[in-house]
């Protein structure tokens, strides 16, 4: 089922900042969003951190730097971002609009933490904060406390450990457009290749093909 359009208030789009936030690099090399992109992600974390802390009272450090994880991703905000219903301000070069949607991702995510980062110097922090939850709002609603964030990296790694065993190197190239990635590990003697849109969800899905290999044997 498709989420919502999140509807950013009128008056964010008058703030000389919020429209700053939405100039990519590659739009412009002086007045880009890259700065601001800089100081939303640490606004974001803050808050982010402070929400799970609250709602989450008995979770040590680890489980909450899991859900934080499993909600500040770039494949997450990028999907937030798209949500929006002012998105097509997004400014960038004519070669980098033709780039594959989903290797895209990165600058959308990078759009959002600079809106964030906008709204937290044009309006302050309450004003950042409440925009932040709202744009949550949906995700937040999906925690449990129970749910196993870590994923098949993380996982692959404490069974190896566990095990004395040695971590895998990951061995990823990306396609001449940049768009895809292949990743390859050699484990005890088998060749794990698995490819995706993003670097990092290539080397999950390479340690998830391990982890049912290890569970096998």
């Amino acid at each position: 089922m498709k989420k919502p359009t999140l509807a950013i208030k009128k008056s964010y789009l008058q703030l000389p900042l919020f429209k700053q936030a939405f100039v990519h690099k590659s739009s412009s090399t002086h007045q880009n969003n890259e700065r601001l992109e800089f100081l939303g992600d640490a606004v974001l974390e803050i808050f982010i951190s402070e929400y799970l802390f609250y709602r989450f009272s008995d979770l040590d450090e680890g489980r909450l730097t899991q859900m934080r994880a499993s909600l500040v991703n770039t494949k997450s905000l990028a999907e937030i971002f798209l949500r929006l219903d002012c998105r097509d301000l997004l400014s960038t070069s004519k070669g980098t609009k033709n780039l594959d949607e989903s290797h895209k991702y990165s600058i959308y995510a990078g759009t959002l933490e600079a809106c964030i980062g906008a709204i937290f110097i044009e309006l302050g922090f309450e004003e950042s904060k409440n925009f932040i939850l709202d744009l949550f709002k949906s995700n937040f609603s999906n925690l449990d406390e129970f749910i196993d964030f870590k994923d098949a990296k993380s996982k692959l790694q404490e069974v190896l450990q566990a095990e004395g065993s040695e971590l895998p190197e990951y061995s990823v190239i990306a396609n001449k457009e940049g768009n895809k990635f292949y990743c390859t590990v050699i484990f005890n003697g088998e060749t794990f290749q698995a490819s995706a849109a993003l670097k990092k969800e290539s080397e999950q899905k390479v340690s998830e093909l391990i982890l049912n290999r290890v569970h096998e044997l």
